[in-house]
């Protein structure tokens, strides 16, 4: 017996040891290295002229509604919250941009006591990666976010009144205090008050006249036969919640809000009382109101796991390969266990859990990249189709469409959270080929090759300057798919994919294939207009015949 208890105090002593020696490795991660080997060809908010063109002087001359720290030429930067970041290099502004230097200040003073302005990619409130601002869960630029924290007392609940925007697509869902969703209001869910009407309903103009809504927000759960305009936390009264207002590509020259003004926010108390302003936030304080949410993937976890003994020497997660589809992403343990250990990923694991601050009206996709294999990417696929909202139609919306919106945005890691560059489908649609393929070029700005651009009939997205982590990987890239609101009748989108590996039999031709074309000189070689035959070509030599 004594032996026994040796052994087993033994056994547990070196489990110690190691959890000890493994928790001072992970906390080692993450030095800086004073930015060898990163790229500094970027700038990192909005550029202005400006006789020193270096990227750490454009930047700092330039202001933000929000302000921040100036960054260094490699885009280094120390967070409000005290933590450091890689900031990505800023992608072209666009005319269909949502934010732009032109409107960019306007945007952010759209706030009140509840919804305290705009979030969206890091640059463009402001270079502070922990600010109010920047979202930090890999933000696609063609959503701006608006994040309110409360908490509600028993028998209190929120009304909110507007009027409903001139946009593609806009929702509410509250979150838990983990990221974890819990209950949503879609734009068309919602009732118009009485004499009005709700342009995202089918045969509704969308400029139509009168517009205005009311909803509540209220404790707990929905009963059995769920009272329609309430919007539910999900959790005893006193809890931390978060509100996500999500605003989809507002018609062409209005505001991030669509023209619609910040809703009018109210709290009602149990005993009847109306609290407006300083008094409603004062009774529904949160410690998170007006602060960064936590990411939901460690950055020293993250290098930690890229430094394993089996991992690729550029610590990224990407291999080489001439042409590969896209993959349906699940969950972060399904994600993580796939990525580090595949030995352990099974395929059950990989079923749709909440998280991220996800939502159950949308599905993603990814594909890993790294410079040590190619500086030009090409993403080739099938363009769904999507209502035609950015220039103003003002017939009804699209009902019969393939899905609400489309996208594809590059991208570092979770465990950075900031995007880096994305294209909306309508930004896209005028390249589409007889076909109706999209052909989306992904590289560093200096190695863009001079056809990769609409009149060649292609676009461009910015690759970035790698994972985004202080003492990281400059090699790092990403892309990512998002499907939102996808019409039942359409059966080749994300949703289709239910299972690991059964994306080429779910999607088809829908699906998007990743061709690394190694260099600029290559893809500059197919000419312009691009001959996209070839780019076919290359996708079904490497992969299955769509």
């Amino acid at each position: 017996m004594k032996k026994l208890w040796s052994i087993l105090i033994g056994g547990i002593g070196v489990l110690v040891l190691l959890g000890i020696a493994s928790a001072l490795w992970i906390s080692s991660m993450g030095k800086d290295d004073g930015g060898a080997g990163r790229p500094t060809y970027g700038t990192y908010t909005w550029p202005m002229p400006t006789a020193d063109t270096s990227a750490a002087n454009v930047s700092a001359k330039q202001p933000t509604p929000r302000g921040g720290p100036i960054p260094r030429a490699d885009g280094y930067v120390m967070g409000g919250q005290g933590h450091d970041f890689i900031l990505p290099p800023m992608p072209p502004e666009r005319k269909w941009d949502i934010h732009r230097r032109d409107n960019v200040f306007y945007n952010d003073s759209l706030k009140n006591w509840f919804f305290e302005g705009p979030r969206t990619r890091v640059g463009y409130f402001s270079t502070d990666p922990e600010n109010y601002a920047s979202e930090n869960q890999l933000p696609d630029t063609g959503c701006t976010y608006d994040l309110a924290w409360f908490a509600l007392p028993a028998g209190a609940k929120i009304v909110v009144r507007g009027e409903f925007p001139h946009m593609r697509y806009w929702s509410f869902a509250t979150y838990s205090d983990k990221a974890i969703p819990l209950d949503m209001l879609q734009d068309f869910e919602i009732d118009p008050d009485a004499g009005s009407f709700n342009p995202f309903r089918p045969g509704i103009s969308r400029d139509v006249s009168p517009r205005r809504y009311t909803f509540t927000i209220v404790n707990g759960s929905p009963p059995e036969s769920r009272p329609r305009n309430t919007l539910y936390t999900l959790n005893e009264p006193g809890k931390t919640i978060a509100l996500h207002m999500r605003n989809y590509i507002p018609d062409q020259g209005l505001d991030f809000l669509g023209q619609a003004g910040v809703p009018d926010v109210e709290v009602h108390l149990a005993d009847g009382k109306i609290l407006k302003g300083a008094e409603a936030a004062a009774a529904t304080a949160s410690p998170m109101r007006g602060k960064q949410g936590p990411l939901t993937v460690s950055p020293k976890m993250w290098l930690a796991l890229n430094s394993l003994p089996w991992r690729p020497a550029d610590r990224t997660p990407a291999h080489d390969f001439k042409a590969e589809p896209m993959e349906r992403f699940y969950n972060r343990e399904y994600l993580l266990a796939k990525t580090f250990f595949p030995i352990f990923a099974r395929d059950s694991m990989a079923v749709d859990k909440g998280g991220f601050w996800s939502n159950s009206i949308t599905r993603y996709a990814f594909k890993y990249l790294s410079q040590t294999y190619g500086s030009v990417y090409v993403v080739r696929g099938k363009m769904p189709s999507t209502p035609l909202t950015r220039d103003g139609d003002h017939k009804p919306m699209d009902q019969d469409a393939d899905m609400r919106y489309w996208s594809l945005c590059t991208m570092p890691p979770p465990a950075n959270g900031a995007a880096t560059d994305c294209l909306y489908d309508e930004a896209v649609r005028p390249t589409l080929d007889s076909k109706g393929y999209f052909t989306v070029v992904i590289s560093r700005a200096p190695d863009r090759p001079s056809n990769a651009n609409v009149k060649c009939g292609v676009e461009w997205m910015e690759y970035g300057n790698g994972d985004g982590l202080v003492g990281g990987s400059s090699a790092f890239g990403a892309v990512g798919n998002r499907h939102t609101l996808v019409n039942p009748k359409f059966k080749q989108s994300w949703f289709a994919v239910t299972k690991p590996n059964s994306e080429v039999a779910a999607m088809g031709e829908y699906l998007p294939y990743v061709i690394n074309m190694k260099t600029k000189a290559r893809f500059e070689a197919l000419g312009c207009p691009v001959d996209k035959t070839k780019l076919d070509a290359m996708v079904n030599e490497a992969a299955p015949v769509r």
